[in-house]
């Protein structure tokens, strides 16, 4: 059985973060845990980053996870040959609720002394999205964040944003061949200390 949270806040290796909880249903331990895992360990290699946080839909209904592999796939390496990325550290949530399809929520982070705005990224997701006929990604307002080492504040705001993608909610509704989450597997380079304001 997964872990579940209901409170507003996890601690998670000494250092409490504030969640974006659904209080009745709660949100995925182990998926809080991945997802401050991938920031940090971005942080480490780079000292500072850029996430951009999008959707992305589907057409019909699939058992499994293949096309969101595909894209991850061809979206490392486009963006690893257009900006010279060393690493790409990424999140996606997988979600069935009312509708009879899934969708995805995708959180992309890499080095924002390479990339400092994301608008030509979202062009460049749209374009591979769009290519196998799927509908237009969605973008939110304000979707990235610039999070530098230090910056307590902005990395506090960037992972409750993300953490909404650990409630479970909407999970479950797959084949036991395909998972409700993932994310990259950048280790970090050095242990750091980044304590939530």
């Amino acid at each position: 059985m997964k872990r579940v949270v209901r409170m507003d806040s996890v601690a998670i290796s000494g250092q409490t973060l504030s969640i974006n909880a659904d209080h009745k249903l709660g949100c995925f331990v182990e998926m809080l845990e991945r997802i401050k895992q991938q920031m940090d360990a971005m942080l480490s290699h780079h000292s500072r980053i850029l996430i951009v946080r999008f959707d992305l839909h589907v057409n019909h209904y699939q058992p499994n996870n293949k096309l969101i592999s595909d894209f991850v796939r061809k979206l490392r390496k486009k963006l690893k040959s257009e900006y010279k990325l060393s690493r790409l550290g990424y999140i996606w949530a997988r979600e069935q609720e009312r509708a009879k399809r899934q969708h995805y929520h995708f959180a992309l982070i890499i080095d924002a002394n390479k990339v400092r705005h994301p608008q030509k990224i979202i062009q460049i997701i749209e374009t591979i999205w769009q290519k196998w006929l799927l509908p237009k990604p969605f973008t939110p307002k304000n979707c990235y964040y610039i999070v530098n080492r230090s910056d307590t504040q902005t990395y506090q705001a960037a992972y409750y944003r993300l953490s909404y993608a650990a409630k479970t909610r909407g999970k479950g509704y797959k084949s036991k061949a395909a998972n409700d989450f993932s994310a990259s597997r950048i280790h970090a380079k050095e242990r750091l200390s980044l304590k939530a304001a």
